[in-house]
């Protein structure tokens, strides 16, 4: 077939495509052949284009940083040295974090050490640099660059201080408690054990055996960690502060199971004190667990 002086047939072309392509020349031109290699060349083009990586972007942030911060030591000079700055608001309001703060803090090191051997007079490169200001205002700017790494350090000490811990993967306290064995139920004496899951995390524990009249308390080594469990055994309590002693009046001394009563009455007991063992059994009711 033709269209005026052009001749076309149909060809499959190479990307797939049946269509009608002109003839030149007595051979078949495939049009897909030159949108092909435009898009090839495009698809090198966009590769070829530098990749920012975040470390790139973090320095970027640190130069512009940097400049606000040197803007104002400029405005320090022009206001006659007298200019009050506050360097961490400063930071703080653009949005610098201690990342960026790290890399600053070198840069303004390097910058105070350079004005303090200017005041000292130990570098002669560096007396001639700053030549341009009298000496008496070589202190200024030396003081003025204390206090800018002054406040970078406060940055970054802050920053970290205010940082959330990570997170401790942990057992689920059903799960660590699974397998403690313990009464339920006193009803001699109306006495109830609170739920044993209560006791993990807790960092006091209070205990009755109700076989040997004993009331006990149990302490965690450290509060922050409190107490875990593992099988019918407690852990991390401190030996030396975990004790028990008979009672001579369990009816008196357990009427009330708060912090305070539970220890004025172990504490009012005269009969002898004796150590824990971290062994919780058939016979021990779960008083009271505190946090």
């Amino acid at each position: 077939m033709s269209d005026g002086h052009v001749c076309y047939d149909i060809m499959i072309c190479q990307d797939g495509v049946t269509r009608a392509v002109p003839i030149i020349s007595g051979s078949k031109v495939d049009p897909s052949i030159k949108i092909m290699e435009e898009q090839k060349a495009e698809e090198i083009k966009k590769d070829e284009k530098p990749k920012v990586t975040i470390q790139d972007r973090i320095q970027g942030q640190v130069e512009d940083y940097i400049s606000a911060v040197e803007g104002i030591v400029d405005d320090f000079i022009k206001n006659d040295y007298k200019l009050k700055y506050d360097c961490y608001a400063h930071l703080s309001n653009l949005g610098c974090k201690a990342v960026h703060a790290r890399k600053m803090r070198q840069f303004y090191i390097d910058c105070f050490n350079e004005l303090v051997d200017v005041y000292n007079k130990d570098d002669e490169y560096y007396l001639e640099a700053w030549s341009h200001l009298k000496p008496k205002y070589h202190k200024k700017m030396m003081d003025f660059y204390g206090v800018i790494c002054d406040d970078i350090d406060r940055l970054i000490k802050n920053a970290t201080a205010q940082r959330k811990p990570r997170k401790k993967k942990t057992l689920s306290a059903e799960r660590l408690v699974k397998k403690i064995k313990y009464q339920v139920e006193f009803p001699e004496l109306r006495l109830v054990s609170v739920n044993p899951e209560k006791i993990i995390g807790a960092n006091e524990l209070w205990v009755y055996n109700t076989k040997y009249n004993r009331l006990g308390v149990y302490r965690a080594e450290n509060s922050i960690r409190g107490f875990s469990v593992k099988g019918t055994t407690l852990l991390h309590f401190d030996e030396t502060e975990s004790v028990e002693k008979t009672v001579r009046k369990p009816k008196e001394a357990l009427a009330n199971l708060k912090k305070g009563a539970l220890k004025k009455a172990l504490n009012s007991m005269k009969t002898q004190e004796k150590q824990l063992k971290g062994r919780i059994g058939k016979d021990t009711i779960l008083l009271s667990v505190f946090y």
